[in-house]
């Protein structure tokens, strides 16, 4: 693989969520081997058309013991939350050796 193969176009941002914001955690387990795409995406719809809060905390499918912040700009609390400009990602081409 050449650095031409690497993925391009991502971007990193950050958000500073405020201690007073009510984040919450979602309950799902995710199971890497269920693949169980269908209720962690049901999961994370019903937070966000019932806008349950500005923010939920969730497993990473891809990392196990991890977790991501799902954002919810639909959520009135949402202008509280800062998230920086986004900046080019490059990955680390020993990655890809």
């Amino acid at each position: 693989m050449t650095r031409e193969d690497f993925p391009s176009g991502y971007v990193v941002v950050s958000a500073e969520i405020p201690d007073t914001l009510e984040v919450l955690t979602s309950d799902l387990v995710f199971d890497a081997a269920s693949r169980n795409h269908a209720r962690s995406q049901s999961i994370g719809d019903d937070w966000f058309d019932r806008r349950l809060s500005a923010a939920m905390l969730v497993p990473l499918a891809a990392v196990s013991g991890a977790w991501n912040y799902l954002l919810n700009p639909e959520h009135p609390e949402f202008r509280r939350i800062v998230v920086t400009r986004p900046v080019a990602f490059e990955f680390d081409p020993r990655l890809f050796a």
